[in-house]
């Protein structure tokens, strides 16, 4: 966050445009195109926000469509929508119900999301917890507990709807998946529920599987 100038607050009310910069809150409710970074400590939207450069703000509250072309880097998000980001997304704590959509690495100390994420590479968080509402995938996620379970109200209200999380690689110290479709699981307490298909689990103190899930290749460390 750049503190040596003054920051003013930016309210957005209907349909408009910025250039982006500074401030200090920024509050749209309607549409708006911002046609640079946005440097923000707190960034609240209710409707759609399109930015073309990279976010920087403490805290995010979103209500709606936010799509940023470049990075976002923030300490919290909460709300409920759709976020993208193009370059990679960092934020601390993640509390969110809807759909992330991240082109990079989506890292985070907290992340716990209901609904519908996908990431082209590292998905790292130290606490992480999906709830699935719909087909997820990551090219790879890493942290300390990791927990990907499958929404019954989803399973309810998208009957036939593949609801399931793809990805490369898993890695953490206690790691419970259900609906998981991976090649390598690797952990310390790794416990496979139902609905799931893993090439290969490396585990150290324990493992456990689900008689509906598949584990081609358990390897104990």
């Amino acid at each position: 966050m750049n503190e040596a100038v003054v920051r003013n607050d930016l309210k957005i009310l209907g349909t408009s445009s910025s250039l982006g910069g500074i401030f200090k809150d920024v509050k749209v409710t309607g549409e708006c195109v911002f046609d640079g970074d946005v440097d923000c400590l707190g960034f609240n939207l209710t409707g759609e926000a399109d930015i073309s450069g990279n976010l920087r703000v403490h805290t995010m509250k979103l209500l709606g469509e936010c799509t940023v072309k470049g990075r976002v880097d923030g300490n919290g998000l909460r709300g409920q929508g759709q976020i993208t980001a193009g370059k990679g997304l960092r934020v601390e704590d993640v509390r969110y119900n809807g759909g992330m959509i991240v082109t990079g690495d989506c890292e985070a100390e907290k992340v716990q999301l209901t609904g519908v994420i996908e990431v082209s590479g590292l998905l790292n968080a130290e606490a992480l917890e999906l709830t699935l509402l719909g087909p997820c995938r990551a090219d790879a996620v890493g942290g300390g507990t990791i927990t990907v379970k499958r929404s019954r109200t989803g399973a309810l209200l998208r009957p036939g709807k593949r609801i399931s999380f793809e990805t490369r690689l898993i890695e953490g110290d206690r790691i419970e998946l259900q609906h998981t479709q991976a090649q390598i699981v690797r952990g310390g307490k790794v416990i496979i529920g139902p609905g799931c298909e893993i090439d290969t689990v490396e585990y150290r103190d324990l493992l456990e599987i689900h008689a509906s899930s598949t584990v081609r290749n358990p390897v104990q460390l």
